[in-house]
């Protein structure tokens, strides 16, 4: 049964049940009344009424006008209770049809009107608020995917000629070195392509992963990481212990993103100073810098500077960081660094601050 029907229902009995009891309460008043003042009929059986009082005698049932008046009532309430109920449950029915025709059509744009601020206009808006964010997350899918199949065919295009050259055979001993490195270099780009994609398609972190993190110890161990990978750079590092809530692996990709970063754009023997405080990391390099106008796009997917394409990498280094920190509830940004090069901010919520003075798990060197 409908919920509408229900809650006629109900207020009919409640409303028939409430005029058979102030019905029968009248009446009962009533006769006492009467007998109060004029006396029980029973008392003088020799003398038969007169005036009102035979006029009332001559009444044999009074049940029917307590039947017809309960059944008006029960009818008159039932009426006005459905009507109550369907004005009262029509933005229930509008929020019904709504979702039944987002889960018909996948149609995510479609949206409820609110117009009053009640209960019901809290739940039509809390049911916009959710259909925004899968919006925004299946544009953003569809956006990764598109960016993605146009960023894997050239490498796939290369791998495939290389490869069928490999095949024809005919090659001299020379050329075969050459393109069986070329094939080697492809697939290891495409490893890292494939890999920064499935990074970015990941959703919310696990909460069963989430744990405190010392800040300070990941820095340390990627910097020792990325010290070896980059030995032209002179990492300098400064850091105080720390506690941020987190996910380990994940905040430990971001800030290895931003050394490798740092240190592909650094020219040789230059210094990368890495500095942590609390939650709040910077990393800046003395490298050429960043243009102004391409600021602004340096987090988004696949976005790489004129300047910047030449080099390897597949431009989703520094939009891995920007989610990650956005999962974490933190911020991002880059800048230019005075005097040159580029200083990038990476501000976590802190967790602890309380923690003993020691030596981290990675002891911090510079590279040479």
């Amino acid at each position: 049964m409908k919920i509408r029907w229900r809650l006629a229902l109900a207020s009919a009995l409640a409303a028939a049940i409430s005029v058979i009891v102030a019905i029968v309460a009248a009446y009962l008043i009533t006769c006492r009344r009467v007998e109060s003042a004029l006396g029980s009929y029973d008392a003088w059986p020799d003398r038969p009424p007169t005036g009102a009082l035979a006029a009332l005698g001559d009444v044999d049932d009074l049940g029917w006008p307590f039947l017809a008046a309960a059944l008006g009532g029960l009818v008159l309430s039932g009426g006005l209770g459905w009507i109550a109920a369907y004005t009262g449950l029509r933005p229930v029915g509008t929020l019904k049809d709504a979702a039944e025709r987002v889960a018909t059509t996948r149609d995510l744009t479609t949206r409820i009107k609110v117009g009053k601020d009640d209960e019901l206009g809290s739940l039509a808006r809390s049911f916009n608020t959710m259909l925004d964010a899968l919006e925004r997350s299946a544009r953003a899918q569809k956006r990764l995917v598109a960016d993605a199949s146009h960023e894997l065919r050239t490498p796939l295009t290369a791998l495939r000629t290389n490869v069928e050259l490999l095949i024809r055979g005919g090659l001299t001993p020379g050329d075969r070195d050459e393109i069986s490195k070329s094939v080697t270099a492809g697939l290891e780009e495409l490893t890292v392509l494939i890999s920064d994609v499935v990074e970015l398609a990941r959703d919310e972190e696990p909460a069963a992963l989430v744990e405190d993190v010392r800040i300070d110890e990941v820095i340390a161990r990627e910097v020792a990481r990325a010290s070896a990978h980059w030995p032209s750079a002179s990492y300098r590092v400064s850091v105080q212990p720390a506690v941020v809530r987190g996910v380990s692996d994940r905040l430990s990709r971001a800030v290895a993103n931003l050394l490798d970063n740092a240190g592909k754009y650094s020219p040789p023997g230059s210094a990368v100073e890495v500095r942590q405080v609390g939650g709040v990391v910077t990393v800046r390099d003395h490298g050429a810098g960043i243009a102004p106008e391409d600021l602004p796009h340096v987090f988004d997917r696949f976005y790489r500077a004129p300047r910047a394409r030449s080099r390897p990498g597949s431009g989703l280094g520094l939009a891995i960081v920007r989610q990650v920190v956005d999962s974490h509830r933190g911020s991002v940004s880059a800048s230019a660094a005075p005097g040159g090069g580029t200083l990038v901010r990476l501000d976590l919520p802190l967790h602890r601050v309380d923690l003993p003075v020691r030596e981290p798990d990675v002891p911090l060197r510079e590279g040479v």
